[in-house]
């Protein structure tokens, strides 16, 4: 993909009735499935938001349809779908009620549980649309990303990803936070580093 020139994001978006394919590094999926992708542009897609916030509003969830399910190559199962639509996350993750949780580990000496986001040893964070983003890497290798909503005091969150040597995780959906875990992530926000995008604009209407 050529950075240097201006692509219309029109013009690389998933068309509904298109047919095409994704790499999962799952086989749960089932032919005839309908399922929700997370698309992202060029960039974000190689490199992350914390490189390119302002990318988050430009990221869609693709609903698809899976039609031809393949063997894994390098690590990854290639699934065929067709698909069936696609919108605009943000405002769709704000209409949609989420019921996930943060990420909880246990400490065996300690006998307690915690939240991941407790252990983080480096968050980002950027404003964008009215949303938090907050991203964190822990020592234990995991690698998470928030979006967050406030209003009127209370914390609502929106999406979690998490990454770590064991897989990959993505929850969508609106949701209010629990007292423990607005705690957890007005932590992780206030030691958070300000981020800012790392290249110059190249997305056009």
């Amino acid at each position: 993909m050529d950075y240097s020139a201006e692509i219309s994001l029109a013009e690389i978006l998933p068309q509904a009735g298109q047919q095409t394919y994704a790499f999962f590094g799952t086989d749960d999926l089932q032919v005839d499935e309908a399922v929700n992708i997370l698309w992202k542009p060029p960039f974000t897609a190689i490199n992350g938001w914390s490189e390119q916030p302002t990318e988050i509003v430009m990221s869609y969830i693709v609903a698809v349809k899976i039609t031809c399910a393949w063997e894994r190559c390098h690590f990854l199962y290639r699934y065929d779908f067709e698909v069936i639509s696609c919108e605009p996350m943000c405002p769709k993750i704000r209409a949609i009620c989420g019921d996930w949780t943060l990420e909880e580990c246990v400490d065996t000496i300690q006998n307690r549980t915690f939240f991941l986001w407790e252990e983080a040893s480096w968050c980002g964070s950027a404003e964008v649309d009215g949303l938090k983003y907050i991203c964190a890497n822990t020592s234990t290798e995991s690698q998470m990303e928030l979006l967050v909503e406030e209003i009127d005091g209370d914390m609502f969150g929106l999406l979690s990803t998490h990454i770590d040597p064991g897989g990959e995780y993505s929850y969508l959906g609106r949701r209010k936070f629990s007292k423990n875990e607005e705690v957890a992530v007005r932590k992780a926000i206030e030691q958070a580093a300000q981020l800012s995008d790392t290249y110059k604009k190249y997305l056009v209407d």
